[in-house]
């Protein structure tokens, strides 16, 4: 990780928050690349879709990935859609159930949300060549997660009929834990925490983990607080933390948010769909009977639009841009220019977005210095000048 810029020096760049928060265009996506959509014709097109457990009203990538489906629909009435939400038990026999069943309706285009479903999709889209898949959180290859994928792909190039909807959250998370640790340091330096937790133990959780890990890391090797920041339930160079093991047990997850604020986290960063409504639960009982107060960084999503009530707990929230990835892959479909490959989003494209949520009572506590700080990592990530390793790559 290149540790030579300094961002809290003298030498600062003036807060340009536009440069942070960006976001994915209307564009149809094709193998690593976007093409803009614009005065075109719109074949009939079924475009369905099957969510993970948690359902569309997650709050989280469920509830992106569906709105990205609606906003598809709404480009053309030639485009109708269908939607399944896998129950809060569900295993992997009913992901094949479930695509099988959109299979015999002869959807043009399956969207698949979350890691989970990579054997499932790569299994359906073998067996049927001729219908088109998109899977959020995974690429275009066979994941091989429990043995029973169907490998190697022997089309005509691999996974032609797969496109891969991936995102380099480990980039804008580490915005959020640099902007965790400023924080930390200010409203308890001489013992300043934060803490973050996964839903389950796969790559697209621990990429975001990873990051916040690094930038928690960076914050102290270029700030030098007295005291450096611990960050508590996550370690990027062992990959080892606490995870609850599903995505929709609030019970679990307000129980560790309660423990990881006991030992004096003020930031928790849920990375956990669902669960994070029983972080946001237990913080509010929380900062309502203690004076060092505690905030949440919310994951996928604008927390402050998704979760609009609990805005004012939010010092940011670190997104990655399922809507409008999977809102083109319909629209790809739809105007005959879907081709298999992967998307990969970053902060540079608008893939992976870091979102200042300027308005809560939380980030109005800021000082200045840190917002510019962000402002101006944002651009060295961007510029490839500050790399953030993953998988207990770093140093």
């Amino acid at each position: 990780m290149n540790r030579g810029m300094k961002f809290l020096g003298v030498r600062r760049l003036a807060p340009s928050i536009g440069l942070v928060v960006l976001a994915l265009s209307c564009t149809a996506v094709s193998a690593g690349a976007t093409t803009r959509v614009a005065h075109t014709t719109y074949a009939n097109t079924l475009a369905c879709e099957v969510t993970d457990t948690g359902g569309i009203n997650d709050k989280s990538f469920n509830a992106s990935a569906f709105l990205g489906l609606q906003e598809g629909a709404k480009v053309s009435k030639n485009i109708s859609t269908s939607v399944i939400s896998t129950p809060s038990n569900g295993t992997e026999s009913n992901y094949d159930s479930e695509i099988a069943s959109f299979v015999a309706e002869k959807c043009d285009i399956i969207i698949t949300v979350g890691f989970l479903m990579s054997d499932a999709t790569w299994n359906a889209a073998v067996a049927n060549p001729t219908i088109h898949f998109a899977q959020v959180d995974n690429g275009d290859t066979s994941p091989g997660n429990d043995g029973i994928a169907v490998a190697p792909y022997t089309g005509t190039a691999p996974g032609n009929n797969i496109l891969g909807l991936t995102y380099e959250t480990q980039q804008d998370a580490f915005l959020g834990g640099f902007e965790a640790a400023a924080y930390a340091v200010l409203k308890n330096p001489k013992a300043p925490k934060v803490a973050t937790y996964g839903g389950e133990q796969f790559s697209s959780v621990t990429n975001y983990m990873d990051g916040f890990w690094d930038g928690v890391q960076f914050y102290n090797n270029e700030a030098k607080p007295k005291h450096k920041v611990q960050v508590l339930g996550w370690s990027e160079v062992t990959q080892k933390g606490t995870f609850i093991g599903s995505f929709t047990d609030t019970a679990t997850a307000r129980a560790d948010t309660n423990a990881f604020l006991s030992q004096g986290a003020t930031t928790i960063f849920p990375v956990a769909g669902n669960d994070g409504l029983g972080t946001t639960s237990a913080v509010k009982t929380w900062n309502a009977a203690h004076k060092l107060k505690a905030n949440v960084e919310w994951v996928d999503t604008d927390g402050c639009v998704s979760d609009a009530a609990d805005c004012n707990l939010f010092l940011n929230s670190v997104t990655k841009g399922v809507t409008a990835s999977v809102k083109a892959a319909v629209i790809a479909q739809a105007t005959g220019t879907y081709a298999g490959g992967d998307y990969i989003g970053t902060l540079a494209n608008g893939g992976a977005a870091f979102v200042q949520d300027s308005q809560s009572a939380m980030a109005k506590m800021l000082p200045k210095a840190v917002i510019a700080g962000v402002a101006q990592i944002a651009k060295g990530i961007e510029a490839g000048e500050i790399k953030v390793p993953v998988g207990g790559a770093s140093s």
